[in-house]
């Protein structure tokens, strides 16, 4: 009895540091997490300040602009050298280039905000990634429980065996292989339990900490099964498609900007110089004031070329975005499929588990009464446990699947 309670105790202490972890994530704390500190999305954030510098340096464009001038020189005459200088103001305006600057801040906003939908594609696929690992952590986790749960049954029977017969070297050389066995099978899934927390820590870059554990999902259904749902959701939910919508709204502006290439330009010039000459002593100021209208009427192959160039990138962009949907249509498809299939053999599983766990059940009965052998016992147990197994490995793929589906669909995981 003391040895059974020495190995008990040493299975156990596997499981304290799990148990007595001062944190517990739950998928949605570690998503939230990950998303704050995605490093791509840092750096999208960092250069998304750019993009409204753009619209600023536009707007600019547009504003009058004021220079103080100094200008001295030198010119030759039939006297000689001539040396004259002046210093002054000079001022430009654009007073029209037909609908450029309009097209151009227009072009600059919808930059901005495709922007803020390449920070959240960042955060988006961190939040995969971290949905991918909570729960094979989760089924890590389960596993080793499984594990545990199986050596614990292997003493139980050990024990009650021991209390009924005197045990033959058959009988210890018995138990003791199968205990060595699921002790080293405990050790390896928690490890492996181990390395996929730490992955976990890693995605979100959380500082190694030893209280650190997750939560376990409870029980739930997608909110959108049914394609004719899901795929309306997905197209909203998907920042791609929603920057790929803007990248040919932009691509479109960038034809009308490429024309207004042929509107005429009017332009405001005026200045206001004193200038002066050493040799005659002429000085005093001079003032200019006029307009300035540029209409481009030859060599308009640079100019058309532009325009052409816009229209084909403006049906590549439009034929990416479709392509895209299309992609996302198979996707959706491909996952909702997928899941109904997977929750079949889920259910498959369980229905197998059971029976066979049955099955163990009354081997391991006449195991006690002497009628049956401990390697027809072994033969169940091992396939007992082997479904046990499985059984997790279903459980959390189908728990996933559902997660993705949620995910592609914009539901909060």
């Amino acid at each position: 009895m003391k040895k059974q309670i020495a190995l008990i105790c040493l299975v156990l202490l596997c499981l304290v540091p799990k148990l007595m972890a001062q944190k517990v994530w739950t998928l949605k704390e570690c998503i939230a997490y990950g998303r704050k500190r995605s490093f791509k999305a840092e750096e999208n954030t960092i250069l998304n300040a750019t993009y409204a510098e753009d619209k600023k340096n536009i707007e600019a464009l547009y504003l009058p602009q004021f220079n103080a001038v100094l200008n001295p020189y030198y010119t030759k005459g039939p006297g000689g050298y001539l040396w004259q200088s002046g210093f002054g103001l000079e001022a430009n305006a654009i007073i029209y280039s037909g609908s450029k600057k309009k097209y151009e801040l227009e072009k600059a906003d919808m930059i901005v905000v495709q922007s803020e939908y390449n920070i959240a594609s960042a955060q988006n696929d961190i939040e995969l990634q971290v949905m991918y690992a909570y729960t094979d952590a989760l089924s890590k986790k389960e596993q080793f429980l499984v594990g545990v749960r199986f050596y614990h049954k292997a003493l139980q029977l050990r024990y009650e065996l021991s209390q009924k017969k005197i045990f033959t070297l058959t009988d210890k050389t018995f138990f003791d292989a199968i205990l060595q066995q699921d002790r080293q099978e405990i050790e390896s899934l928690s490890l492996q339990y181990e390395l996929a927390l730490l992955k976990i820590k890693q995605l979100i870059n959380l500082d190694s900490t030893p209280d650190f554990d997750i939560e376990e999902i409870p029980p739930f259904a997608p909110a959108y099964k049914m394609l004719t749902e899901a795929f309306p959701k997905a197209i909203l939910a998907d920042p791609g498609i929603s920057s790929n919508k803007l990248e040919v709204a932009i691509a479109a502006k960038n034809i009308a900007i490429a024309k207004t290439f042929l509107s005429p330009t009017i332009s405001f010039q005026g200045s206001s110089f004193y200038a002066f000459n050493n040799n005659n002593n002429l000085s005093g100021i001079q003032n200019y004031l006029g307009l300035r209208v540029a209409v481009a009427v030859l060599n308009l192959k640079g100019q058309n070329a532009n325009i052409e160039r816009a229209v084909i990138n403006f049906n590549y962009q439009k034929t990416q975005l479709e392509n895209q949907k299309k992609t996302l249509f198979n996707t959706v498809v491909f996952i909702i499929n997928e899941l109904t299939n997977k929750e079949a053999v889920y259910q498959n599983m369980l229905i197998t588990l059971d029976k066979t766990t049955l099955l163990l059940s009354e081997s391991k009965k006449n195991l006690e009464a002497g009628n049956s052998t401990y390697e027809s016992y072994l033969l169940l147990r091992n396939w007992n446990r082997q479904n046990a197994l499985q059984a997790v490995v279903l459980k959390y793929d189908t728990i996933t699947q559902g997660k993705l589906l949620d995910f592609y669909t914009g539901s909060t995981l």
